[in-house]
C-alpha cells in the first residue's frame, strides 16, 4: 500500500456513492410513480458514470485506481434502484450505509498495511537509484574496462565469460529499463506522501535525477550494441577462433589460438615503426585496473575516478543522507574527492609519501615557501590517522579521522620579531626578513561533535590562524577534467606516426566510441554528484 492508493480508494468511494445517491434521490423523487422512467434514467446514469471512470482507470494516471473505485462503489449504488417509492417515501438511506461500509472497508485496509511496516517511497526511490548505480557501474567494468584490456575482443571462450555476457545482455535489456520505469512510478508515490516534520521532497532535482539516469541507460546501450556488433564483425575476419560450443578436449589449444587472433588485431593498431615497447600485449581481465593499459593511451586515471564516483553516489543515496543537507553532501563528496586526488597511484590508499605530497601543497596554499621537518609532521599524521597501523591511509580511516575532528593548524608568521613559538614543536630562531611560512604545525584529534568541518583562530598575538578544513582543500570535482585529459591523451596516441590510417575501420570505430562511452558516463555522472547537493 501506499499514501496514493489509499488518496485514491477514499477518492473513489466518496465519488461512486455521494454524487450517484444525489443523482438517484433526484430520478426517485421526480419519477418514482413511472418505474420504465426510473429504469431508464438510472441505467443511463449508471452506464455514463462506469463508462467515465473505466476511462479514467485505463488511460492511467495517478488517479486511475480512484476511476476503478467509483465504478465498483457507483454501481452497487445505482443498481438498487428506488427502494421507498412502494412506501411513499424516498430518501437515500441505503447510499449513506454503503457509504459507511465503504469507508469501514478502508480503514481496514489501512490497518492491515500499517501491520506488515510498509516503507517509504522515497526511501525505495532512493533504494533504486542505489540498485542502479551498482548496475550502471558493473555494465561500465565489463563494457569498456574489459573490452579496453582485451583489445577490443569481447570474452566468449568460456563458460564463466559467457555468462556474464548474458548478464550484462539481461541488466541492459531488462533490469535497467524495468528500474527506471519503476523509478518514474516511486517519483510520483514519493512527490505525494506526506513528511510531516521531516525536510521538503524536492520533486525538481528527482526528475533531474531520472533524467540522468535515462541518460546513463542510453549511454550503456550504445556500448552494449558496440561490443555485440564488433563481436560479430571479428567472427566473420577470423571464422577460426574459438566459440563456446567447442569440444572441451582442444582447449588449450583453442585459448592460444584466441590470444594469437587478439595480438594480431593489436597488431592492425600500432604502427609498425613504433618500438618493440608500445606493442600491446593481451593481458587477462581479473577486474582490477591495471598500472599499465594495453594501449597507447592510459584509461585507469579515468576508470577510478569513475568508480569513485559511482560510490560516492551509491553511499550519498542510502539511507544516512536520506534528509541530510547541501553542506553535509557537499562536505562528504569534498573528503572523497580530497583523498581520491591524494591518491596519486591509483591504489585505494595514500602512503606516507602521499601524505607528504597533500601536506606539501596545504602548506604552499597557506603561504608557506618552505617546510622544516616534514617528516615529522608525515609521521604524526600516520600515528593519528592510520588506526590499524599498516603504513597506509585507507578512505575509511580517512573519513573517519576527519568525521572525529582532526584538525591541521598551520601557524603563519607576518614579518614580526619576538615572536612566541608554542611548545608542540622545537622551531628555531628565523631571520624576519625571510618570507612568511610555517613554524607549527598541530595534529588535533577532537571528540566527534559533528560531520561538519569548520574554521577556527587561535589568538597567539592575532597573527596566526588555523583552518581545519585546509585537509579539503578541493575547490570543485574533476570527474570531467579527467575525462577530457583522457581523451586529449588519446587523440595525441591516434595522431602519432599517423597511427589512424593503419588501424581498421572497425578499430577505430570500437575506441571513438569507447571513449565517447567513457566522457558520456563521466558527464552524466557529474552531473548526478551536483544533483546530491541540491535541495
Amino acid at each position: 500500500g501506499s499514501f496514493s492508493v489509499t488518496a485514491n480508494r477514499v477518492g473513489g468511494v466518496i465519488a461512486g456513492s455521494i454524487i450517484p445517491s444525489i443523482c438517484l434521490f433526484y430520478i426517485c423523487s421526480y419519477a418514482c410513480g413511472n418505474s420504465i422512467l426510473v429504469a431508464i434514467s438510472t441505467y443511463s446514469l449508471l452506464f455514463v458514470w462506469v463508462t467515465v471512470s473505466m476511462y479514467i482507470k485505463w488511460k492511467g494516471g495517478f488517479e486511475s485506481y480512484a476511476g476503478l473505485i467509483s465504478a465498483f462503489t457507483a454501481t452497487q449504488v445505482l443498481l438498487k434502484g428506488c427502494d421507498g417509492c412502494e412506501k411513499g417515501s424516498v430518501a437515500p438511506i441505503s447510499s449513506y450505509s454503503n457509504l459507511a461500509q465503504m469507508s469501514l472497508g478502508i480503514v481496514l485496509f489501512i490497518i492491515v498495511e500499517m501491520a506488515i511496516c510498509p516503507q517509504s517511497a522515497m526511501a525505495l526511490l532512493r533504494a533504486n537509484i542505489q540498485k542502479q548505480m551498482k548496475l550502471y557501474q558493473q555494465c561500465f567494468q565489463v563494457l569498456v574496462q574489459d573490452t579496453l584490456a582485451r583489445d577490443g575482443a569481447v570474452a566468449t571462450e568460456d563458460d564463466e565469460d559467457e555468462a556474464t555476457a548474458l548478464e550484462i545482455k539481461a541488466i541492459v535489456k531488462k533490469k535497467l529499463p524495468a528500474l527506471l520505469v519503476e523509478q518514474a512510478a516511486l517519483l510520483k508515490e514519493a512527490a505525494f506522501e506526506p513528511l510531516l516534520w521531516k525536510p521538503p521532497f524536492s520533486t525538481q532535482k528527482y526528475e533531474a535525477v531520472l533524467d540522468c539516469c535515462q541518460r546513463l541507460l542510453n549511454n550503456t546501450l550504445v556500448l552494449f550494441k558496440l561490443t555485440q556488433w564488433y563481436k560479430h564483425r571479428m567472427d566473420l575476419q577470423h571464422p577460426a577462433s574459438p566459440s563456446p560450443s567447442a569440444n572441451s578436449n582442444n582447449d588449450q589449444t583453442k585459448d592460444h589460438h584466441h590470444h594469437t587472433s587478439n595480438s594480431s588485431t593489436t597488431a592492425n593498431l600500432i604502427s609498425d615503426d613504433d618500438d618493440d615497447d608500445d606493442v600491446a600485449k593481451p593481458v587477462p581481465v581479473t577486474g582490477i585496473i591495471e598500472k599499465k593499459e594495453v594501449w597507447g593511451f592510459s584509461t585507469a586515471e579515468v576508470n577510478l575516478a569513475i568508480h569513485d564516483t559511482f560510490d560516492t553516489l551509491h553511499d550519498l543515496f542510502g539511507e544516512s543522507f536520506t534528509y541530510a543537507d547541501g553542506d553535509q553532501t557537499a562536505l562528504f563528496m569534498q573528503m572523497k574527492e580530497a583523498f581520491r586526488l591524494a591518491d596519486k597511484d591509483c591504489s585505494g590508499e595514500i602512503d606516507a609519501d602521499e601524505v607528504k605530497s597533500m601536506l606539501e601543497m596545504i602548506f604552499a596554499q597557506s603561504g608557506a615557501v618552505k617546510v622544516d621537518a616534514i617528516d615529522s609532521y608525515v609521521a604524526e599524521f600516520m600515528e593519528i590517522v592510520d588506526s590499524d597501523q599498516s603504513g597506509k591511509v585507507s578512505l575509511e580511516e580517512f573519513i573517519d579521522a576527519l568525521e572525529h575532528g582532526l584538525q591541521l593548524q598551520v601557524e603563519v608568521f607576518q614579518h614580526r620579531s619576538n615572536k612566541v613559538v608554542p611548545a608542540h614543536y622545537h622551531v628555531p630562531h628565523e631571520d624576519t626578513s625571510r618570507p612568511s611560512r610555517p613554524s607549527m604545525m598541530e595534529f588535533q584529534p577532537a571528540p566527534r561533535t559533528s560531520s561538519q568541518i569548520t574554521s577556527s583562530q587561535i589568538d597567539h598575538g592575532g597573527d596566526n590562524m588555523t583552518r581545519a578544513h585546509d585537509m579539503l582543500n578541493v575547490d570543485s570535482f574533476a570527474l570531467p577534467d579527467v575525462a577530457q585529459a583522457m581523451r586529449t591523451m588519446y587523440a595525441s596516441w591516434l595522431l602519432e606516426n599517423g597511427r589512424y590510417e593503419k588501424a581498421s575501420m572497425e578499430d577505430l570505430l570500437l575506441l571513438n566510441c569507447l571513449i565517447s562511452g567513457v566522457s558520456g558516463f563521466a558527464r552524466n555522472l557529474a552531473m548526478l554528484e551536483e544533483m546530491t547537493v541540491q535541495q
